[in-house]
C-alpha cells in the first residue's frame, strides 16, 4: 500500500510546488526609496486585500502576486491601510515594471501589459485637459486665501469648466472602445463625474462583459433604489 501512494504523494507535492510558481511580479525601481516599506492590495470592488509587502534594497523592490481574473486591479501602497498616496495599475497576471521617484508618485510609471500599453496612452491624451485644470488650482487658492472671494469663483467656475471638458474628451474616448475592459474601469473609476442618464447609455454601447460594467450596473440599481425610497 506505502508504495503504491508513494507516487500519489510525490505528485500532489509537485503540483503544489508549481502552483506557487503561478504568480506574476511586479518590480519597483524607484529613487530614493532605499529602506522603504510598500504594499500589494488586491481591489475587489468593496473589499481590498493586502497579498505581500517589500522593502526597498536601494531603489529596488519585488512584489508577487498570484494569478487571478486578469481584469482585477491592484493598488501599490506605502501604508496598506492608507488611502493617500497610492498608485493603482492593471496586470492583468503578467509581470510589471514600476519606474519614478518614490517621493513623488506622479512620476510613477508601470509597464508590462496590454492593459497598462494602452492605460498609458490614454493618461497621455488626456494629460493637457488635467493641466489646464491644475494649472488655475494655485491661482484660486490665492484668491481665497487673500479672501478674494470674487475672484475665487471667477477661477472655481473656470476650473469646473475645463473639468467638463476633461469628463467630455474622457466619455469620448470611452464611447469609442466599447469592447474594452480599460475602457469600462475607466467609466467605473470616474462614475461619480456623470449623471446617472447618461451613465445607463454609456453603458448600453458597451460590447463585452466585464467586472467594471458590472459595478457601474450595481451603482445605477443603487441610485434607482434611493430615488424610489425617497418617492415614497
Amino acid at each position: 500500500m506505502k508504495k503504491l501512494l508513494f507516487p500519489i504523494v510525490a505528485a500532489l507535492l509537485i503540483l503544489c510546488g508549481c502552483n506557487k510558481t503561478n504568480q506574476f511580479k511586479v518590480t519597483l525601481n524607484l529613487e530614493n526609496a532605499d529602506g522603504q516599506t510598500v504594499y500589494l492590495n488586491k481591489d475587489l470592488g468593496m473589499i481590498e486585500t493586502c497579498v505581500d509587502s517589500a522593502v526597498f534594497a536601494g531603489n529596488t523592490a519585488v512584489l508577487k502576486a498570484d494569478f487571478d481574473d486578469p481584469q482585477i486591479k491592484y493598488i501599490i501602497k506605502y501604508d496598506k491601510y492608507d488611502q493617500c498616496g497610492v498608485f493603482t495599475f492593471l496586470p492583468e497576471n503578467c509581470d510589471i515594471t514600476i519606474t519614478g521617484d518614490f517621493n513623488d508618485i506622479i512620476t510613477w510609471h508601470a509597464e508590462g501589459s496590454q492593459a497598462m500599453e494602452t492605460l498609458n496612452a490614454y493618461k497621455e491624451e488626456m494629460r493637457p485637459y488635467g493641466d489646464a485644470v491644475m494649472a488655475i488650482v494655485p491661482d484660486m487658492e490665492a484668491a481665497y486665501a487673500e479672501n478674494d472671494t470674487v475672484r475665487g469663483l471667477e477661477l472655481y467656475w473656470e476650473a469646473m469648466a475645463r473639468m467638463d471638458e476633461y469628463n467630455n474628451r474622457c466619455l469620448d474616448y470611452i464611447k469609442s472602445h466599447p469592447n474594452s475592459y480599460v475602457a469600462h474601469y475607466l467609466l467605473d473609476e470616474s462614475k461619480i463625474n456623470f449623471d446617472p442618464e447618461i451613465l445607463k447609455e454609456v453603458v448600453g454601447t458597451f460590447t463585452v462583459e466585464s467586472r467594471y460594467k458590472k459595478n457601474i450596473e450595481i451603482y445605477l440599481e443603487e441610485i434607482e433604489d434611493y430615488e424610489m425610497q425617497i418617492v415614497e
